[in-house]
This record gives structure tokens, C-alpha cells and sequence, in this order.
């Protein structure tokens, strides 16, 4: 997950039954039967486990060019009983009963094969609200924006967007992400300090298919052509 934005997002695009059907016809992604948009971090956190392939624009508001390029993403989910749980909570003085389990993240390059290092991972605790399944804290190894360990806060509207809140001792980062699809999430981030909004950052990602997927459909393909 990551920082982010201080604009306004109208969440997922709606589409008509007869746009719909033109993308069916063309081969894009379209969710599958029984997917429900995640409306709790828990589901969130599972719908979102597997690799994600992302494609990244980041605006610099400040004198820095502009970026772009694309990574992927790992994401594994655990338990309440995970050890991280304990050792992630007690660097910020939280209870760890109150740990609903959480994830595991690495960001490594698309292009390199093994390249899944410590120094690009990160792991966050989910705190839900007792009160209210849709808000809660994350509570995070190490942020994006400073590397040191911090306290979110997210809630879900009603439409499924994601908003995650994050605020260091120089910056706040706001973060909105969802999904469009089981197969695709938009995700928009930005990060103020004392001088205003600094960066602001765009991401589409797609998951990407295990080795399973590629074989089962290699072998639906070649029984079709039996």
C-alpha cells in the first residue's frame, strides 16, 4: 500500500450492460462470477494476495522531473497468530490481542529474476474498530515516506474505495485504492508537508497469473483443440 491523495476520487468508473459486453468481446478483464468488492481490510488483504504488475506515474510538485516505470508487487497475507503480529504492535506500544492478523509486502523489479530484497519489504498489523468492521489502524513495520514505524488509519466508503491516512513527524500521506476488477485495482497517493502537496502518484495494477494459472490454461486450450 502506499501514500496518498489529497484530491477528490469519485471512485471506480460505472459502465452500461451494452459496454460491458463489448469488453467481454475484446478480452479484458471483467471480475469474475461471485467476486464482491472487499469492504473490510481483512478481505481487502485477502482479494489483494498474489503478484500484481504496476504501472506508476509520480508528479513532483516541487523541482524534481516527473517519474515513471513499472514493478511488481507481492503480497502475502497472514493470521492473528503470525509472529509478526506480536513484533510489529509492540514497536508502536499496541496490544497485539487486538491484531486481526495483516500482510506482508515486496516490491521488486519486473525485469529480474530473485529480486525480492528486505530493503524494499514491508509488513502491516490491520487493528479493526470494534465498533465499525469498515475503519481501523494499520499499524506498519516502516511507512513510504519515512522509513520509520507508523500508525494509519483507514476507513471503506461505500462504493469499496479504500482511504488510508498517514501521517509522519514532517508529512501526511493519504492513499486511495480499489478495485475495478478481481483482476485490477487503480490506486492514487499523494504526500504534504509544511510547504503543501510535494508528489502526487497514479498506479494501475494488474494481477499477475501464477504458473498454476498458465498451466490450467494450457491445458484447457489444448483439450479444446483435441
Amino acid at each position: 500500500m502506499e501514500t496518498v491523495p489529497t484530491f477528490q476520487s469519485n471512485g471506480p468508473m460505472t459502465v452500461s450492460d451494452s459496454s460491458l459486453e463489448v469488453m467481454s468481446a475484446e478480452g479484458s478483464s471483467l471480475p469474475t462470477d461471485g467476486f464482491e468488492t472487499p469492504m473490510t481490510m481483512t478481505a481487502f488483504l485477502e482479494a489483494s494476495a498474489g503478484i500484481w504488475m504496476i504501472r506508476r506515474v509520480v508528479h513532483h510538485q516541487d523541482h524534481q522531473d516527473d517519474e515513471d516505470g513499472d514493478s511488481n508487487l507481492i503480497v502475502e497475507p497472514f493470521g492473528p497468530n503470525d509472529d509478526s503480529v506480536a513484533a510489529i504492535c509492540a514497536a508502536l506500544g499496541v496490544d497485539p490481542s487486538r491484531g486481526c492478523g495483516g500482510a506482508r509486502f515486496w516490491w521488486e523489479s519486473n525485469l529480474k529474476l530473485s529480486d525480492r530484497s528486505e530493503d524494499r519489504a514491508a509488513a502491516l498489523v490491520n487493528v479493526v474498530n470494534p465498533e465499525d468492521s469498515a475503519k481501523g489502524f494499520l499499524v506498519r513495520d516502516k511507512g513510504y515516506v519515512e522509513k520509520q514505524a507508523v500508525l494509519s488509519s483507514y476507513c471503506f466508503a461505500e462504493d469499496g474505495v479504500l482511504t488510508i491516512t498517514t501521517r509522519y513527524d514532517t508529512s501526511v500521506g493519504i492513499e486511495r485504492c480499489w478495485f475495478v476488477t478481481d483482476q485490477l485495482r487503480m490506486r492514487v497517493s499523494s504526500v504534504q508537508n509544511l510547504d503543501g502537496v510535494t508528489m502526487t502518484t497514479y498506479c494501475t495494477e494488474r494481477r499477475c497469473p501464477s504458473d498454476a494459472d498458465i498451466l490450467a490454461l494450457a491445458r484447457h486450450t489444448a483439450e479444446r483443440e483435441i
